[in-house]
C-alpha cells in the first residue's frame, strides 16, 4: 500500500512559540498504551536524511523505495528546527517505518532557534545595543549558556521519544562562529565562558535527562569534521573528545567540500574524497587512543585496545553526496563509503543531501 494512500497528505506543522503543551503526560500515556517506544535494534544504521517538507509529501515514498532497493535501512527525519514538527502525522509515520523495518532518527537543531525571540528574547545573543544578533545567515541563536533553553529543548527532544522514533540525532550543540570585530555582548573567551565547559555540561544534561526519561533511546551528536583534526574546540565550544562519552553515536560532517585549499595537501579536497574521509577518521582515531591512555593512566595495548574497538562502534560519520567543490557521482560517494570502511569503523553512515536526491549507483542493492 501506497503511503500516501494511508496518510491524507494534509500538512500539519507544529510551531513551538512558547511553553511546551500542557497535556504532554496524557500524551505520553496514550504513546506508551500504544507501544511506540519500543526501538528497532539496527546496527550498522546507513541512512539517508529527509527535510519535514519531504517527510510530508509524496516524495517520502521515494525514499521508502530506496530503503526497499538498496542497502538504505535508516531514515534521518528533521523534527525540529525554527519549528517542530511533531504531531499524528509525524507519529504515524515513525508507525509505518517501523512496521517496514526502517530504523528512525529525528534530527533536532538545537541552539540555533529563532522560534521564541518574541516569547523569550533573553534566551539569546544581543548586540552591545541590546538588539537581537544575527549571524551572517541572518540566523538568530539561543545562548547556550542559559539554562532555560536546555529544559525547552529537552522537553521537546522527549515529545520525539514519545512519537516512537528508534534515535534522537542533536545538530547545533555549539556556540555560533562569532568573529572578533562583530557587535555583540558577549563575554571575552577564557574570561567569564568557557564554550567548551558550557557544551559539556549542556551534553550531561541531556543525555542524563533522555536516559532516565528512556533508557533504551540511542542518542546522537553532530560534530564540525575539524573537531577531528585540532584538539581545541574550534571557538564554537565543540571539543571531540570531551563529548565522545555522552552519546551512543557520534556523527562528524565529513564533507570534502567544506575543507578549505591545502588539508590533506590537496588545492581541492572535494576532489579526493576517499584520502579526506580516511584521513580525518585516522586524525579522530588518533584523538581517542590519546584520550584512553590518558584516562587509564597507561599506553599497554592490552587495556587500550578493547576500550579503543568498544568507542570506534560509536563513530558513524556523515558523508557528502552533493555537488560542491567536484560531481559526486556514485563513484566519488563509494569512495567515501570504502574510506569508512576501511578506516576500521564498523557503526556505518549517513548521506547528506539537502535536497534529498540520493546517488543511488553508489548504494549496493
Amino acid at each position: 500500500m501506497k503511503f500516501w494512500s494511508i496518510f491524507s497528505g494534509c500538512l500539519i506543522l507544529v510551531a513551538i512559540v512558547g511553553a511546551i503543551p500542557s497535556n504532554t503526560f496524557e500524551v505520553r500515556k496514550k504513546l506508551i498504551e500504544k507501544k511506540l517506544n519500543q526501538h528497532l535494534n539496527i546496527f550498522p544504521q546507513k541512512g539517508i536524511y529527509s527535510t519535514v517538507w519531504t517527510a510530508r509529501a509524496k516524495r517520502i515514498n521515494d525514499l521508502i523505495r530506496i530503503v526497499g532497493e538498496t542497502e538504505i535501512n535508516s531514515i534521518v527525519i528533521d523534527v525540529k528546527d525554527n519549528s517542530v514538527y511533531i504531531d499524528d502525522y509525524l507519529i504515524n509515520l515513525v508507525k509505518m517505518l517501523r512496521e517496514k523495518n526502517i530504523y528512525t532518527i529525528a534530527r533536532i537543531v538545537f541552539f540555533q532557534d529563532g522560534s521564541q525571540i518574541n516569547i523569550h528574547p533573553d534566551w539569546y545573543f544581543k548586540k552591545n545595543d541590546g538588539t537581537l544578533w544575527q549571524d551572517n545567515r541572518h540566523w538568530y541563536w539561543l545562548d547556550p549558556s542559559n539554562q532555560e533553553t536546555w529544559a525547552y529543548n529537552v522537553a521537546i527532544a522527549k515529545q520525539a521519544i514519545d512519537a516512537g522514533f528508534d534515535e534522537i540525532n542533536f545538530d547545533y550543540i555549539r556556540y555560533p562562529a562569532f568573529t572578533k570585530d562583530e557587535d555583540v555582548d558577549f563575554p571575552p573567551e577564557d574570561k567569564i565562558v568557557v564554550k567548551s565547559q558550557v557544551i559539556n555540561e549542556f551534553a550531561k544534561y541531556l543525555t542524563s535527562e533522555l536516559k532516565n526519561y528512556d533508557p533504551n533511546i540511542k542518542l546522537s551528536v553532530d560534530l564540525f569534521a575539524y573537531n577531528m583534526l585540532r584538539s581545541d574546540d574550534l571557538g564554537i565550544g565543540q571539543n571531540f573528545r570531551e563529548l565522545y562519552d555522552y552519546f551512543d553515536y557520534i556523527s562528524p560532517m565529513i564533507y570534502p567540500s567544506h575543507y578549505i585549499s591545502g588539508n590533506f595537501g590537496f588545492e581541492n579536497p572535494a576532489e579526493h574524497p576517499y584520502e579526506v574521509v580516511f584521513g580525518t577518521i585516522e586524525k579522530g582515531k588518533a584523538q581517542l587512543r590519546d584520550k584512553i591512555i590518558y584516562e587509564i593512566g597507561t599506553s599497554t595495548l592490552a587495556l587500550v585496545n578493547p576500550i579503543f574497538e568498544k568507542d570506534l562502534k560509536k563513530l558513524r560519520p556523515w558523508l557528502q553526496d552533493f555537488n560542491i567543490g567536484a560531481m559526486y557521482d556514485g563513484e566519488m560517494i563509494r569512495k567515501e563509503k570504502q574510506a569508512v570502511y576501511d578506516s576500521g569503523l564498523t557503526a556505518g553512515w549517513l548521506l547528506w543531501n539537502p535536497r534529498n536526491v540520493y546517488t543511488e549507483s553508489a548504494l549496493d542493492k
